[in-house]
C-alpha cells in the first residue's frame, strides 16, 4: 500500500510454525489478535524480513484477496483520480484500478499490476460494475502491492473494524 508498512507475525497455525504477513501494526495485533482477513498472506519461514520477500515465497490469502476486493467495489466511487479517468472514457468503457507500484503507470502495465477494472457510462463510474482481476499479485519484483490512498485508508479502516 502507499504509505503502509507490513508486519511478520510468527505464530503457530495447527502445529505448523507459520510467518504471517499484514498490514496491522503489533500494538494492535498483540491486544486483538489477527482476523483471517487481516492476513495477507503466509512468508516462508527462515525469511529475513519485509525487504527479504520475494514473491516466490510468498502465498497469497485467498480470504485477504476477497476481503481487498469487495472493499475496492464498495468504495471505489471515492477515488478522485479515478472518477476523473472516467470523465476522460466519455459513452461507454472501462477504467483500470492500477496497483501504484507499477513502474510505468502511463505505458505497458504488467497484468499482475491491474487490480481491477470498474465500467463507465457517460462519464460516470457504474455503480456494481467493479471486477477484480484475477492475475493481480499482492507481492511481485516491485514490492507489496500499493493502493491509492482513499483505498489504503479505507482497507485500514475495514481491518481495525474485523478486530473488534
Amino acid at each position: 500500500m502507499g504509505t503502509a508498512e507490513f508486519y511478520i507475525y510468527e505464530m503457530v497455525v495447527g502445529s505448523v510454525l507459520r510467518h504471517l504477513v499484514s498490514p496491522l501494526e503489533p500494538d494492535e495485533v498483540a491486544e486483538y489478535g489477527l482476523a483471517p482477513e487481516a492476513v495477507v498472506g503466509l512468508l516462508a519461514v527462515g525469511v529475513g524480513g519485509p525487504a527479504a520477500m520475494q514473491p516466490d515465497h510468498f502465498e497469497e490469502n485467498p480470504a485477504f484477496v476477497r476481503f481487498l476486493h469487495e472493499m475496492i467495489a464498495d468504495d471505489i466511487f471515492v477515488v478522485p483520480g479515478i472518477r476523473e479517468q472516467a470523465s476522460v472514457v466519455g459513452e461507454h468503457g472501462w477504467v483500470d484500478v492500477l496497483d501504484a507500484r507499477t513502474p510505468d503507470p502511463s505505458g505497458d502495465v504488467p497484468a499482475h499490476d491491474v487490480i481491477g477494472s470498474v465500467e463507465v457510462r457517460d462519464g460516470v463510474l457504474v455503480p456494481m460494475s467493479y471486477r477484480p482481476n484475477d492475475d493481480h499479485r499482492l507481492l511481485t519484483g516491485d514490492g507489496f502491492f500499493q493502493l491509492p490512498e482513499e483505498l489504503e485508508m479505507s482497507l485500514l479502516k475495514r481491518l481495525h473494524a474485523t478486530m473488534c
